[in-house]
């Protein structure tokens, strides 16, 4: 198995770990942000717990959150990928008054064989700036300033995620379509390596809440005809993750509970699944 494939697996097993935990369409009904925590596992071909992940979103001080994603592979498909673990940090202030956060400081950690390489964004809305740095076994590779697109916010992939959780993207409604912008590919600002000059720029996050028709044809399709509840299509850039296709389908009960969640394509031999395992404490 290639470095390679091995990131792509792992990297589409992250990806699931959000979407699994983000509660996409929670009702916004909810006073305040929650501390909450899930841990969930990643299947793929034979491997039925190839990766398992924890989030947690938390208090940290006035209004200021916590939210933390750390993905890691198990058992052989662990050994195959010598223990590949992900770490995403997204720090966030909540606005009461539009009910949303603000992302202030993203930290992305990969820990691999061969080292560890970290991404830090520190992003400053009254500025409009992000101000960013990339390291590679603890020595700085790259950091600049990037100036935010003229009346766009910018999320992280964990604010993007639990701003649709909580209302602060707007009203849940079949066949509403939501775009965000998110942070570019600094590992390729700093070392060159991006295959296309736009993972460089700011990309998009695209929510789609498909219309009454369109899920019952999607519920049809995977056999979920039967189901009550809301499905959800989410497309990031695939440099985020590496998934070919880069849309995730997010099917969730009639409580807003994600009960399944599919990255199509996201390696070579297929999709990637991801299960709910043990919801924690809610508080």
């Amino acid at each position: 198995m290639t470095t390679h494939f091995s990131a792509k697996l792992f990297c589409a097993a992250a990806l699931i770990a959000a979407a699994v935990f983000s509660g996409i369409g929670a009702p916004a009904a909810a006073p305040e942000p929650r501390s909450e925590s899930f841990t969930y596992n990643i299947q793929f071909l034979l491997f039925t717990k190839a990766a398992q992940g924890r989030l947690s979103i938390r208090p940290i001080g006035g209004r200021r959150y916590r939210a933390e994603l750390t993905a890691e592979t198990k058992g052989l498909a662990g050994i195959l990928m010598y223990g590949r673990e992900n770490h995403y940090i997204s720090e966030m202030e909540f606005d009461p008054i539009r009910r949303r956060f603000i992302s202030r400081l993203y930290i992305k950690q990969v820990r691999k064989q061969a080292g560890v390489e970290r991404t830090e964004a520190v992003i400053d809305t009254e500025s409009g700036m992000v101000k960013w740095k990339y390291f590679w076994r603890e020595k700085l590779y790259g950091k600049g300033h990037d100036p935010i697109p003229e009346g766009a916010r910018v999320e992280d992939l964990l604010s993007g995620l639990f701003n649709f959780r909580i209302g602060g993207l707007g009203p849940v409604e079949r066949g509403r379509n939501i775009t965000l912008f998110t942070l570019p590919n600094y590992k390729a600002k700093a070392t060159n390596e991006g295959e296309d000059s736009e993972e460089e720029e700011f990309q998009k996050f695209e929510i789609r809440i498909p219309t009454a028709e369109a899920e019952r044809a999607y519920r049809k399709r995977f056999g979920r005809s039967g189901e009550k509840g809301l499905l959800v299509l989410v497309k990031v850039p695939k440099n985020l993750f590496g998934q070919e296709t880069g849309e995730v389908r997010v099917w969730l009960d009639p409580e807003m509970v994600p009960v399944a969640t599919t990255v199509e394509d996201a390696i070579y031999y297929g999709d990637v699944y991801g299960v709910l395992v043990k919801p924690e404490k809610r508080r």
